[in-house]
């Protein structure tokens, strides 16, 4: 909120400067010192104090229809088009502009050029708009249409990159409620079983049941770890690669998996919720070759292609019949593949999965990444 906090401030400025050093332009009833201070505590106010508009909430809404009524009637009172502070109605569009969907910010630039034309028309000090009067509408137009375009030529990703914020600080919190809950009460129950064993065991009595158990167990606590170190750690920051780079250390060192990773040169920029997608994506093909496929050599290829990027993930494990697995309808079935499958979608790509009996299983992923950006 830093374009609109400051652009409101200098309107301001400006509005003083003319008020006081050319009093001819200021029609007013209310004395010019007594609108400068009110309008200088208000502005300083919004300043101070910006509402989150991109959160949609009612009180945003509310607050910046009091904001849009605040600058009608300051047109209103002050001289309508000749106002001193008509640059300063521009404010509630700017902001808008930059942080709120194209619909509201039509409305609202819609409502400004209504407002002025009506507060113009009944300041009792100012003639109609007739003839030649019209010259300054015109120029009132061309800048409420400028301000509530430009933001959308000059920075179309804003609003995206709030909506990502959003959805990271959503992560954070429900990695902090994760930890609190269900990764605790995995951690106790991991205490309780390696306890039971061992009692078992100090009464002579072998399980095999209770070894599995606690096998479950253990992989459960590092899978809801493996998960709230990526809820905590990844930013969306363009750091995919590194992230993917630091997750295949980490299975090298749990694994005796031959894991390689192939990456072309470059430097990778498709968003916060893609990359984010695409990480979780590869940890779950990770984790299946992990637990199921016993493969001894996996390879992962990340590479553009024309307008897409391509991730495939390549293991020489047992496979399976993929052709019975999809004709089956086992996939809706699987949690890991429907899941995997529906981040790619939601990322605007595919996933395909290929596998036969004995010779390892390919995942493909395919990603659009037109217009936003692979740099060599």
């Amino acid at each position: 909120m830093i374009v609109p906090s400051a652009y409101r401030g200098l309107a301001f400025a400006i509005a003083a400067v003319q008020i006081f050093l050319f009093p001819s332009t200021y029609h007013s009833i209310i004395p010019p010192v007594i609108i400068v201070i009110a309008v200088g505590i208000y502005t300083l106010v919004k300043v101070l104090y910006p509402l989150h508009w991109h959160e949609g909430d009612a009180r945003s809404q509310v607050v910046l229809g009091l904001d849009m009524a605040i600058c009608i009637f300051l047109l209103m009172t002050t001289g309508g088009l000749y106002s001193p502070f008509l640059p300063y109605s521009l404010a509630p569009v700017l902001t808008v502009a930059l942080v709120v969907d194209k619909t509201l910010t039509l409305s609202i630039a819609a409502l400004s050029l209504a407002g002025v034309v009506i507060s113009h028309l009944a300041n009792p000090f100012l003639p109609t708009l007739t003839g030649i009067k019209l010259f300054p509408f015109f120029l009132y137009l061309m800048a409420v249409s400028s301000t509530a375009a430009l933001p959308y030529l000059i920075n179309v990703n804003l609003r995206r990159r709030l909506y990502s914020e959003d959805i990271l600080a959503e992560r954070q919190r429900l990695s902090r409620e994760i930890h609190d809950g269900t990764a605790q009460s995995l951690a106790a129950l991991r205490w309780q079983v390696q306890l039971l064993r061992r009692r078992l065991t100090e009464m002579g009595i072998e399980l095999d049941e209770a070894g599995q158990l606690e096998e479950l167990t253990e992989k459960a606590y590092q899978d809801a770890r493996e998960s709230l170190e990526l809820l905590r750690t990844y930013t969306g920051d363009g750091s995919f690669l590194p992230h993917l780079q630091g997750y295949l250390e980490h299975l090298r060192q749990d694994t005796d998996i031959d894991l390689r990773l192939d990456i072309e040169t470059g430097e990778l920029h498709l968003g916060a919720s893609v990359e984010l997608e695409l990480l979780r994506i590869c940890q779950e093909a990770l984790t299946n070759i992990r637990k199921h496929a016993q493969a001894h050599h996996v390879e992962v290829k990340v590479r553009p292609v024309d307008d897409h990027l391509e991730v495939s993930i390549t293991d020489d494990g047992c496979g399976f019949d993929a052709i019975a697995y999809y004709r089956d309808g086992a996939e809706a079935r699987s949690h890991g593949l429907a899941v995997m499958r529906e981040r790619a979608q939601s990322a605007g790509g595919n996933l395909v999965v290929l596998s036969q009996p004995g010779s390892g299983t390919e995942v493909k992923l395919s990603i659009p990444i037109r217009g936003r950006g692979w740099r060599r």
